[in-house]
């Protein structure tokens, strides 16, 4: 007869699952960013090689008419930077609920280390105490632990909005406002 499933063992089972999902979903959305990324950037390399190899067939006057405008490839290569960035950040907020459930998860065990291990002497102390206190406080890291941020960044994950917070608040720390009198 299979034994019963105690709470917290259904629990750990559940937040497994909940991991295996959002690995399946981060998987998922990375392989669409790396389709997307690779994409756009042939068709912005055609839009630019393209012309290049049109010029020796064409003559002046209708060479004028053919090129594609740099306003064209300013802007795929603007909404390739957003779409970009948000795909990223969805990606970002996978790897942090994973990273989020799987301390949920070493929490249960820690729970059921403890509860295991009641009757035996040394566990009812010190030991006991220490697997159970803070088991599920959760503080994501931040590069900036132990500083205030004054500049957030507005897509979480894309390096370029990160390095461009970072930069400003180290700005903004070096720079200091008085008022004139």
């Amino acid at each position: 007869m299979p034994e019963e499933k105690n709470s917290i063992d259904a629990s750990i089972e559940a937040l497994d699952a909940y991991i295996e999902k959002n690995k399946d979903e981060g998987r998922r959305i990375f392989s669409y960013l790396r389709t997307f990324s690779v994409t756009v950037l042939v068709v912005i390399l055609m839009l630019y090689i393209f012309p290049l190899y049109m010029t020796a067939a064409m003559p002046d006057s209708a060479l004028a008419s053919a090129k594609i405008p740099d306003v064209v490839l300013y802007g795929l290569f603007a909404i390739f930077v957003v779409v970009f960035g948000v795909v990223m950040a969805i990606y970002r907020f996978h790897l942090n609920e994973i990273s989020r459930t799987e301390h949920y998860k070493i929490g249960f065990m820690r729970i059921r280390v403890a509860a295991n291990n009641s009757d035996k002497e040394g566990f009812n102390s010190e030991v006991r105490l220490s697997l159970t206190a803070d088991a599920f406080s959760y503080q994501p890291s931040s590069v900036f632990s132990g500083k205030e941020k004054k500049v957030e960044s507005p897509l979480p994950g894309h390096p370029t909005s990160d390095l461009s917070a970072v930069v400003l608040n180290k700005l903004l720390d070096g720079l200091e406002v008085k008022k004139k009198q």
